[in-house]
């Protein structure tokens, strides 16, 4: 229920192909605000900003929150399969290749960094699924705080911390992690720290505090891209407050905004938002509208591992209400095998 913390700051995952002409040796930079993808020697690096020495011509200062990767001329081969297996959700298998990247004791410190970051955002990520990840994850995260505290990753890592802390309900340590990431001088960053502080509230059992924070958030983003994203975030924070309250309707009215009107390239945001709308048409009776809500999770976003679960087990269930009983057995034989530690497979268990 709380992966969507895991875009609170948008995930580093998807190394984009863009065309690009930069030279052979040379680290090259995804971004998210263009296309263009800057590529030279990176000369600096810290919490907020990372300099590029381009081929010819002056230094180039990307922010942090504008960084989705690096393709370092000299990382192995490993560290780029590692952020494609995170990618489509392959999470062990992400852990085993930057196991093997660091056990080769690589000499850049960039990438040694970068490496010891994903290692702890990929644990969160299992941790969000499977409980019993939980204190690798929490471990992980401050392990690469504390050995590379000065990285462009560290308010991102921020984040996945306080996410971790929020889903063992440790709330008074989730706070600690977000005010911290409220420190950040970028505004979606902040507005990333205060819906993380509505979903705390909601997890203390205040879901009018949580709602009036989600529309805070909501009334006050800006225009440029990355605050929309956060926008449309928050949306789904106030849509799960409202289905608390047990205003379905509404929540729809709002589910409906996000998958009509935010990125469609954005996965953990509409898989969120399709398994929160499966969720609300169940509610209200409608089985196989939120059949075809779930269903759109698990054909489009089954790299979102959360949510995949969850509408997994949903599908389960629901395919048998609509007469489909062979589909149910695919999706309960699906969700045994992908996620055999998840809170969805014990639930289906215990049904």
């Amino acid at each position: 229920m709380l992966m969507s913390s895991l875009r609170a700051i948008c995930l580093p995952l998807a190394l984009i192909a863009l065309p690009a002409v930069v030279a052979s040796a040379a680290d090259i930079v995804n971004v998210r605000s263009s296309k263009q993808r800057p590529a030279g020697e990176i000369v600096a690096v810290s919490k907020t900003a990372l300099t590029i020495k381009p081929i010819t011509g002056a230094n180039i200062e990307v922010p942090a929150n504008d960084v989705i990767s690096i393709e370092y001329e000299d990382a192995p081969a490993d560290f780029r399969l590692a952020l494609s297996d995170e990618t489509a959700g392959r999470l062990t298998e992400a852990l085993d290749r930057l196991a093997k990247v660091k056990a080769a004791n690589i000499e850049n410190k960039n990438v040694q960094a970068d490496v010891a970051y994903a290692q702890g955002r990929v644990q969160a990520r299992r941790a969000l699924v499977d409980a019993a990840e939980q204190q690798a994850a929490i471990d992980g995260l401050t392990a690469a705080q504390k050995a590379f505290p000065d990285f462009y990753r560290y308010y991102e890592s921020m984040n996945y911390l306080g996410q971790v802390q929020l889903a063992r309900k440790d709330f008074a340590a989730a706070r600690t992690a977000f005010d911290e990431l409220s420190q950040a001088p970028f505004p979606d960053f902040k507005l990333a720290g205060k819906i993380a502080s509505a979903r705390i509230l909601m997890g203390e059992g205040n879901t009018a505090g949580a709602i009036d924070g989600f529309r805070d958030v909501i009334n006050t983003a800006g225009q440029q891209p990355v605050e929309q994203a956060r926008r449309f975030e928050a949306m789904l924070g106030l849509a799960r407050g409202l289905m608390l309250e047990n205003k379905h309707e509404e929540a729809l009215t709002t589910l409906r905004d996000v998958t009509r009107n935010g990125p469609a390239d954005d996965a953990p945001l509409q898989a969120e938002a399709f398994t929160l709308q499966g969720t609300c048409l169940e509610s209200l009776g409608r089985t196989k509208e939120a059949v075809l809500a779930f269903l759109h999770v698990d054909v489009l976003f089954p790299g979102e591992s959360g949510y995949h679960a969850e509408s997994l087990y949903h599908l389960s269930r629901l395919w048998k209400a609509v007469q489909l009983p062979e589909r149910s057995l695919d999706a309960q034989a699906k969700l045994e095998s992908k996620y055999a530690n998840s809170e969805w497979v014990k639930k289906l268990s215990a049904n």
